[in-house]
């Protein structure tokens, strides 16, 4: 978004002058008085170069690290300039740019700086005596429900994500209203749409507010996220709320009027039979480290588990040649033990790393050292042909070498995938794989399966 500040001749009793606002953006420009004043002396002129490629300059405020009363104020009014402009961007994409009509800046300006001197306000009322505390907070009933789940350690370290960033939506909130509390019985339609804008744009708020990142850290910063990975938040959230309701803990439903995006997948890309048999064939004996996770990646393709699963196999699962195991997905709900007969390739490396003094059924890593070598394997054992894509950021298509994007679970889809078009029965697939048998999943296999599509075409022939 374009907003230039300047200086007008306004002048208050202090001698500061105020800032004024100004946005263009197509053939929308409008400016703003903000109501906001600084002293000439905390400001300097940028010189930058605009989309028209004309050179303007633009007034940036500047502080001192020695904090005396005047450099504290412009330091509280470039904040006040950040929530301002963040206000603005949410209210342009809420609202959208077609129905911004004359005098809109001027309206919206004043409504923020309004609750901005309310919060301010409010924060600066004598302190009360502590009201006795009603019951247990959000946060604490949200590590009741986490603490309730019978799950994965990785299910619950999601879990323990989506907490994180509920923390810092509600201290991003309270930058604007201070007292802000989530609590379980007003989140609403409305609240947890602005909660979405939040989650999509945290990556750039947090490097306007790092207080925010520096009080709920991530191990590794937040970045950008697409729609899915919003809606698996959600759904979380939402998962949560059930729980709270039947739990007789609250009444209140804010998903029944908010509804969450539809997931959006491209067509599964996986490894055929005889590219498996390359990767399995493949002079690694230069990297002795990869030729071990050659070996599992190759089993994994070959029993087609989560690698959830895959990470707790013991010796105990296999009995008279078959790989038994209860998907850890189901634990909680409707526990399926799956029974998957090992063919010749797998029993060969059992064989080759059998080890009696392990309990693990073979020499596993961490998930992402086991995600990093699978890359490695593919690109040494020449399997790097291109495929479609969908970017889960941008939603669009794109084409990539097959070995940039391997990963643990294009063994399960391997699994599948080949299995599924050999046989082409969905029931059967899903008694080997653990798949719901009307899982959506199917649908995904049968629209990239071009040789069974001709198979159908030839039978009318």
């Amino acid at each position: 978004m374009a907003y230039e500040l300047s200086i007008s001749p306004k002048i208050d009793t202090t001698g500061r002058s105020e800032i004024k606002l100004r946005i263009r953006l197509g053939k929308i420009d409008q400016q703003a008085p903000t109501h906001l004043f600084v002293n000439p002396q905390h400001v300097r002129w940028e010189t930058y170069v605009s989309s028209k490629r004309r050179t303007s300059k633009r007034l940036v405020l500047v502080s001192s690290r020695n904090k005396t009363p005047e450099v504290l104020h412009t330091a509280e009014v470039k904040e006040r300039l950040d929530l301002l402009m963040q206000f603005l961007d949410n209210c342009i994409q809420s609202e959208g740019l077609e129905n911004i009509e004359r005098g809109w800046l001027a309206t919206r300006v004043d409504e923020c700086i309004i609750a901005q001197e309310k919060a301010k306000a409010d924060a600066n009322k004598p302190i009360r005596k502590p009201r006795k505390p009603k019951g247990p907070s959000f946060f604490e009933y949200y590590d009741k429900f986490v603490a309730s789940r019978e799950i994965s350690v990785s299910r619950q370290r999601h879990l323990n994500v989506v907490r994180r960033i509920l923390m810092r939506f509600e201290l991003y909130k309270q930058l604007l209203l201070p007292k802000f509390k989530l609590e379980l019985n007003e989140i609403d339609e409305s609240l947890l749409t602005e909660l979405e804008e939040y989650i999509k744009n945290e990556h750039h708020l947090l490097h306007r507010f790092p207080k925010i990142i520096e009080q709920v850290p991530e191990s590794r910063e937040p970045g950008k996220r697409g729609q899915n990975t919003v809606n698996g938040y959600f759904k979380r959230i939402k998962t949560f709320y059930l729980w709270a309701i039947n739990e007789g803990i609250t009444a209140n439903d804010p998903f029944r009027k908010y509804k969450i995006s539809q997931d959006v997948y491209g067509s599964p890309y996986y490894i055929t039979i005889e590219e498996r048999h390359q990767i399995e064939n493949a002079d690694l004996s230069d990297f002795p480290r990869l030729e071990v996770q050659r070996d599992i990646f190759v089993f994994h393709c070959c029993i087609g588990c989560r690698v959830s699963d895959l990470r707790n196999l013991t010796q105990a699962n296999v009995i008279n040649g078959a790989v038994h195991y209860i998907a850890r997905k189901t634990k909680a709900g409707h526990p399926l033990t799956i029974k998957v007969p090992l063919n010749q390739t797998a029993l060969n490396i059992l064989e080759r790393y059998a080890a009696p003094d392990r309990k693990a059924l073979l020499p596993f890593i961490s998930d992402q050292k086991y995600n990093d070598a699978i890359k490695e394997i593919f690109k040494l054992s020449g399997v790097t042909r291109n495929v479609v894509v969908r970017n889960s950021l941008t939603g669009e298509q794109e084409i990539r070498p097959i070995n940039e994007i391997a990963s643990s679970h294009m063994a399960r889809r391997t699994f599948v995938g080949n299995i599924y078009k050999k046989f082409k029965d969905q029931s059967l697939v899903s008694e080997l794989s653990g798949h719901a048998p009307n899982s959506a999943a199917f649908a995904r296999y049968r629209e990239v399966d071009e040789e069974m599509k001709r198979e159908m075409v030839s039978a009318i022939d």
